[in-house]
């Protein structure tokens, strides 16, 4: 049984890889490739939004799916999804096209997510979970890391690129078939009101919206705003990898530190810090040491906030409602991607490229009298070591 254990908790932290390499490339890529083509900026922010909206649109069905088939089937279904998804955008490119194709691949993205952290999060111990999550973080950062580097390797240009990355999917994902039924989800009330799991904790699922609409603003369009400042896109690209691998490295010592603190202070700071950071980020990211070494340190806080998110939840919920409380989660993260890229690619077609950090910063100042406010409503559902 610990045997199992061990091998499910590896296959789903490994499927986080695939997950975020796809956005990890995907993200930068296609922006890249659209805005060659005299694509707007505004066009482009609705391009992710149909990518998006699938996690959106099927957080109500995932759940059951989930329960039903099993977290099992359910991840090995979408990562051949993805693969085959990637190819097809390989081949027609086509910003009209690529509507219903991005739409499928966020589909793949949401049930891998969904699936994953619904398992991480029943399979992690108390006292072990914000290392555990910390781990499965770190993976979801280096599959975003991934992303840029295929690119710097491949190029932007032709069906390279989107074939490469769907070899990467599959590679990643043979562990899932490692998975076996102890992967399913307790099949107990199969209508768990997702109504009523926003209502217990609206500053976590807020914070997971807010922090989709913040990276995945900045995974799309940090490449175009690197160009416009004169760092060129492999600069640009080597500087987005960095960032994630921010997240892989430091996810681990900060998810220690959340075992052994008041998780929601640890939260404060990392949000306040982050707004800090993309605030002074023009000013730094041009410099050739300290630019790579501020952008390591921003993805790896930026990234815990996700992360905390994550544990916080894994501390609230358990069995079914921890299942729709994941996929959730989930749907906020696509709808904070579905929004944020679409208001800050159109912001930055009227404020100018120039403008991305600022807008990114924004959305957390904006989110933060939320978690403020929340915390002083609300505390009485957080344990102490919240």
């Amino acid at each position: 049984m610990l045997t199992n254990r061990k091998r499910s908790l590896f296959a789903v932290i490994v499927s986080m890889v695939v997950v975020n390499l796809v956005y990890g490339l995907t993200l930068p890529l296609l922006s890249i490739v659209l805005d060659s083509q005299g694509i707007s900026k505004t066009v482009i922010g609705l391009s992710i939004v149909a990518q998006a909206s699938a996690g959106v649109l099927l957080a109500p069905l995932i759940p059951r799916l989930i329960i039903r088939a099993g977290a099992a089937r359910v991840m090995q279904g979408a990562a051949l999804l993805a693969a085959g998804t990637l190819i097809a955008l390989g081949l027609f490119q086509d910003v009209y096209l690529w509507f219903p194709l991005r739409f499928l691949l966020g589909a793949s993205a949401a049930m891998l997510w969904s699936a994953s952290e619904s398992v991480i999060n029943e399979l992690a111990a108390e006292n072990w979970r914000g290392r555990i999550i910390g781990i499965y973080g770190s993976a979801g950062a280096a599959g975003f890391a991934l992303g840029p580097l295929v690119l710097l390797v491949t190029g932007t240009n032709g069906l390279l690129p989107f074939v490469v990355t769907a070899i990467f999917v599959v590679a990643a994902s043979l562990p899932l078939f490692w998975l076996g039924r102890e992967a399913k989800a307790d099949g107990g009330d199969l209508h768990v009101s997702l109504r009523r799991i926003f209502r217990l904790v609206p500053h976590i699922m807020l914070l997971n919206f807010s922090y989709a609409a913040a990276v995945e603003s900045f995974i799309a369009f940090f490449p175009l705003f690197g160009i416009h400042i004169g760092l060129g896109e492999a600069r640009s690209l080597s500087l987005l990898t960095t960032f994630a691998l921010g997240g892989v490295v430091l996810l681990l010592p900060l998810g220690w530190l959340a075992d052994h603190m008041q998780r929601h202070k640890l939260l404060l700071a990392c949000i306040v810090f982050t707004i800090i950071g993309f605030f002074i980020l023009p000013e730094l990211v041009s410099h050739s040491v300290g630019g790579p070494a501020f952008a390591f340190v921003l993805g790896g806080v930026e990234g815990m906030i996700y992360t905390l998110g994550m544990v916080l939840l894994g501390q609230r919920f358990r069995g079914t409602e921890l299942a729709a409380a994941t996929v959730l989660y989930t749907g906020m993260w696509g709808a904070g991607t579905m929004i944020g890229p679409l208001i800050v690619g159109a912001s930055m077609d009227v404020l100018g490229d120039q403008s991305m950090p600022y807008l990114i910063a924004m959305i957390y100042v904006i989110y933060l009298p939320v978690f403020l406010i929340a915390r002083r409503r609300q505390s009485r559902i957080w344990p102490v070591k919240s």
